[in-house]
């Protein structure tokens, strides 16, 4: 190699190696973060966000963002994911995206999906109070309207105006009375739906006798029944002589009482309970109470095996596969009113109705209920409230069961747009580009040049020996072609 090429060769080294030194010094004096490279960018397809298990979703938010990698500094894990959403994601990955912005990781989204306009839904409550629950999923905000005055949402009826509240990601009600039609209004937007009116048992019907064995499932079954506004009266036997009552229990009679709940295989009258279906009164036979002997004429089932609950599943979207419940065998005419999904490859039959007399008798498999309440998810009170108000609304002939529990703080499936800008904020609005969103992070304004280098420089922050090993080199080589070339 001639000289003059040694000499190139020497101040290129020498030139590498001080730019390492000052990159070594400009990273030592930035902030942890200030370096922070781009939120990831995840994309997904509409059939994925659509998964009711999410997985999809869950796989590449744990590999983006929860899982930086174990020799990754805790200071320099991503605070940060921009989601691109074709549709709407399903319920439960709408929840695993809230709880993934409850942590400290934020979750911005842009808005793909095109929704636009507003939603109006009503639901007769069960029970006997003859509510309705109102839900009002409003449009997604306008780019350039953040500095205007919102709109406030009108909800009115056949009557007049109900309502006015300031629109936000969550609007419901719950309406003692409604004259249909529903109607919902904000600013040039209108919705309506002809809400259905339940049926409203009289004040001197809404009482229900519960007989039970003193226990967890009989305190909060009561509990249920009363939260969803029915009067309870109720005799506990402790003993086949002792009896311990709740509220003024009477005699078994339609003009007191509209429902009798035998929850068990406690000691009963089979003869007056028979009477009193027979009169237009309401039967219901829960867990245990299916295999009371002199109850069999009445039941609409015959309970012959007990299918255990699965495992974790109350903390599911599906709660009520983790309870013990009777494998059903029904009775001829009787009414299969819901089934669960079971490992046979076939329904099993939960919740069966039949008609007896003038009167209804309704069997529930469902054993020791009070676990779906006091052991399930934060709605599993409401869930457990709403289950069983429906089977006694079934019972009594009033209102429809309500499949979406009012007790949840967000709309839900009701209003999903709605349901997804409660759990993790109003779509991001600005100028789609990773180096704007990630220049965001580090409070400056965004530049070409620095959009491209951030990565490396983070790459290099995350990795010094890399950049100390390049310093080495350089002085290393101009030293050994200076010796070479017989200089010091």
């Amino acid at each position: 190699m001639s000289t003059r090429a040694r000499l190139v060769l020497e101040r290129t080294l020498r030139t590498l190696a001080l730019l390492g030194v000052a990159t070594a010094l400009w990273l030592a004096s930035r902030p942890a973060g200030a370096t922070r490279s781009a939120p990831s960018v995840l994309q997904w397809t509409a059939g994925e966000l659509a998964d009711s298990s999410a997985a999809a979703m869950t796989t590449a938010l744990f590999r983006e963002v929860l899982a930086a990698g174990e020799d990754t500094p805790r200071e320099d894990t991503p605070r940060e994911v921009l989601l691109e959403l074709p549709a709407i994601p399903g319920q439960r990955a709408r929840a695993l995206l809230g709880v993934v912005n409850g942590a400290d990781i934020g979750v911005r989204w842009r808005d793909e999906t095109r929704a636009a306009g507003l939603a109006l839904s009503a639901t007769a409550v069960a029970g006997p109070s003859g509510a309705i629950d109102v839900r009002v999923a409003g449009p997604r905000p306008q780019p350039g309207a953040t500095n205007r005055p919102a709109l406030p949402v009108l909800l009115g009826d056949a009557g007049g105006l109900l309502d006015s509240i300031r629109s936000t990601p969550v609007m419901a009600w719950r309406l003692a009375s409604v004259s249909p039609p529903l109607r919902a209004t904000l600013g040039p937007l209108r919705a309506a739906t002809m809400a259905q009116v339940p049926a409203r048992l009289p004040t001197f019907s809404r009482r229900a006798m519960l007989m039970a064995l003193p226990g967890w499932e009989s305190k909060f079954v009561a509990a249920a029944l009363e939260e969803a506004g029915w009067h309870v009266d109720g005799r506990y036997r402790l003993s086949p002589s002792t009896v311990v009552t709740v509220g003024e229990p009477g005699r078994l009679d339609t003009a007191r009482y509209a429902v009798v709940v035998v929850l068990d295989s406690m000691m009963v009258d089979a003869a007056a309970l028979t009477r009193f279906v027979q009169q237009g009164g309401g039967l219901v036979l829960s867990g245990d109470a299916l295999r009371v002997p002199s109850l069999a004429r009445l039941s609409p089932v015959r309970a012959t095996a007990v299918r255990g609950g699965v495992a974790g599943a109350l903390l599911t979207n599906t709660p009520a596969r983790g309870l013990e419940a009777w494998e059903l065998v029904t009775n001829r005419g009787a009414l299969v009113v819901r089934s669960d999904a079971s490992d046979h490859g076939h329904p099993e039959p939960v919740l069966v109705a039949q008609r007896v007399g003038a009167g209804r008798v309704v069997a529930s498999a469902y054993r020791r209920s009070w676990r779906w309440r006091m052991e399930g998810t934060d709605n599993g009170a409401a869930e457990h409230r709403a289950w069983w108000g429906s089977v006694l609304a079934l019972a009594a002939g009033v209102s429809v069961p309500s499949d979406v529990p009012f007790g949840d703080a967000y709309p839900g499936d009701a209003a999903p747009y709605a349901d997804l800008v409660a759990r993790v904020g109003r779509p991001d609005t600005s100028a789609a580009g990773d180096g704007a969103a990630g220049d965001r992070l580090s409070g400056r304004k965004a530049t070409g040049v620095t959009a491209r280098l951030a990565p490396l420089f983070e790459r290099v922050r995350r990795a010094p020996g890399v950049l100390f090993l390049v310093i080495a080199l350089s002085l290393l080589g101009e030293w050994s072609s200076r010796r070479l070339r017989g200089h010091r």
